[in-house]
């Protein structure tokens, strides 16, 4: 795939493990304390380093990736690490999502997305590494309840900063929501997680008619009609709608007992008046 961005090397080194998997490395040493992940049920077992960086602690995991926070020997500074989970089971497709994402987010620069460092693959391992936000996540402070209406106002229109940004680089995210959005610990907020994104300039075929991707509460009715290869800028623009929606309200537009009554409701559903919801938000 060729990339407009400004990040040549990201880009190029994606390219190589894109092209063959098994022969490409990363120039670290491999440390005698380097050890592969055993991905378990219930627990993960933390490997000593991976090439040039000392692993500290999980701090998140989803699907299909693992996040560490890590040192970088060489540099002593403290990244994000995130890998493919389970190396073993990795299939072809899982490999092909992952190098997306990491080429999705590697050539966009802008004060409010997680910026991506650089990508790799070690004894058969997946990863790449970006910043490091001291801090929480959106998710973790909408908890708390609902935000005062002009604050809540103020964090998405950062937030919608940057996705204006990355939709003018032909980047439609497909996942925004509020465990998606850091906060550092002054709450400035990063967008990352770009793992279902569409670049609209590198057809990748990996989004098929009828695949519902994102999550259900922030996703626009298309998307919850198993339109998501059809998403638009204007996807996004609903989930930071829903977003808001949330910060105000203290839940999102749609939450229903189970998955498929919540797509239900996004697909044909309308949400309940905000007002109704927190009579404190000014009109």
């Amino acid at each position: 795939m060729e990339s407009e961005s400004p990040n040549s090397s990201i880009s190029a080194h994606i390219s190589v493990l894109d092209g063959k998997h098994e022969d490409a490395e990363m120039n670290h040493n491999d440390p005698a304390g380097s050890r592969p992940v055993q991905d378990s049920s219930s627990m993960l077992e933390m490997p000593a380093d991976i090439g040039a960086y000392e692993l500290l602690e999980e701090i998140g995991r989803g699907g299909m990736g693992v996040v560490y926070k890590a040192r970088q020997k060489g540099l002593n500074r403290v990244v994000a690490i995130k890998m493919i989970l389970a190396r073993q089971l990795a299939c072809p497709d899982h490999v092909q999502r992952f190098l997306a994402e990491a080429r999705a987010a590697g050539g966009l620069q802008h004060q409010h997305i997680v910026h991506i460092h650089e990508v790799g693959q070690l004894h058969g391992q997946y990863y790449f590494t970006m910043d490091y936000i001291e801090g929480t996540n959106l998710e973790k402070r909408i908890a708390s309840g609902p935000m005062d209406g002009r604050k809540a106002a103020r964090l998405v229109a950062q937030v919608a900063r940057a996705v204006g940004h990355f939709h003018r680089e032909g980047i439609v995210h497909r996942d925004l929501k509020p465990s998606n959005i850091l906060l550092d610990n002054d709450g400035h907020p990063y967008v990352t997680d770009f793992g279902v994104a569409k670049i609209f300039r590198e057809p990748s075929g990996m989004t098929l008619t009828g695949e519902i991707l994102g999550s259900a509460s922030y996703m626009a009715p298309e998307q919850a009609s198993g339109q998501s290869a059809d998403a638009t800028p204007a996807s996004d623009v609903y989930s930071l709608g829903a977003i808001l929606y949330e910060l105000l309200t203290g839940r999102p537009p749609f939450r229903e007992e189970n998955l498929i009554a919540t797509v239900l409701q996004v697909r044909t559903g309308e949400p309940a008046l905000p007002r109704r919801l927190n009579r404190d938000i000014h009109r």
